[in-house]
């Protein structure tokens, strides 16, 4: 993980948080996953019978329970309740959540850019008084789809959603750690969405997810990599 002091407001908590994991190799590519593998678990699981049982009990099966528990069993989480790195993972997704709704910003793209990209490549995202301004100009109609080839977190679909909901999304990159946190972005605002994992220039396409009101959230994998 990148230590740097580099300040960052939003989402401070929820670095400091993950910070508490250790000093383990892909913490943040890790904590992307689990939250997808979470999320597409619990959908996965919704077709099942028993749902509301296997919730409260926490024993939800399929494909992406048991990619979310591959990734536990990767960190040693035999300290204390409350202490281990699993813990500290889930409060991360829990203050993400709660930053996000309050301020309706792309804080998971804030932290991206200044704690793990920093330095590498140079990649920072456009700002969002930009992205915010740009769809006031083209003012998205209803059910009209905004595309994004190089979407990033996905804050040019935010801002288009946030001008008008009712629009359909679509966002592809060819980094699959910005079209993950694209896809949770799409997730956190609740839109309707299609993100995918490709090259746009190549017309090359790896895997998709697809976001809905309420929840909703699919995966699809296009070709082995």
């Amino acid at each position: 993980m990148n230590k740097s002091n580099r300040y960052i407001g939003d989402g401070k908590e929820i670095w400091q948080e993950l910070e508490k994991v250790g000093m383990y190799s892909n913490v943040f590519d890790d904590w992307l996953d689990l939250i997808l593998n979470s999320l597409l678990a619990l959908t996965d699981n919704l077709s099942r019978e028993n749902i509301i049982q296997k919730f409260k009990e926490n024993k939800l099966d399929g494909k992406y329970n048991d990619k979310y528990m591959e990734i536990v069993k990767k960190y040693k989480n035999d300290a204390e309740k409350g202490k281990r790195p699993m813990d500290y993972f889930v409060n991360a997704w829990v203050l993400l959540y709660k930053e996000t709704q309050e301020k309706q910003k792309d804080i998971i793209g804030q932290i991206y850019e200044q704690k793990v990209s920093y330095g590498e490549h140079g990649q920072f995202f456009t700002p969002e008084h930009i992205t915010e301004a740009m769809t006031k100009m083209v003012e998205p109609k209803e059910k009209e789809k905004v595309y994004d080839p190089c979407c990033g977190s996905g804050r040019f679909l935010i801002s288009a959603f946030k001008n008008n909901p009712n629009v359909i999304l679509r966002g592809i990159d060819i980094d699959v750690r910005c079209a993950k946190m694209c896809v949770i972005n799409m997730f956190l605002f609740d839109c309707n969405s299609v993100i995918t994992w490709g090259d746009s220039l190549a017309m090359e396409e790896w895997q998709k997810w697809q976001t809905g009101k309420g929840g909703y959230i699919t995966e699809k994998l296009l070709k082995s990599y």
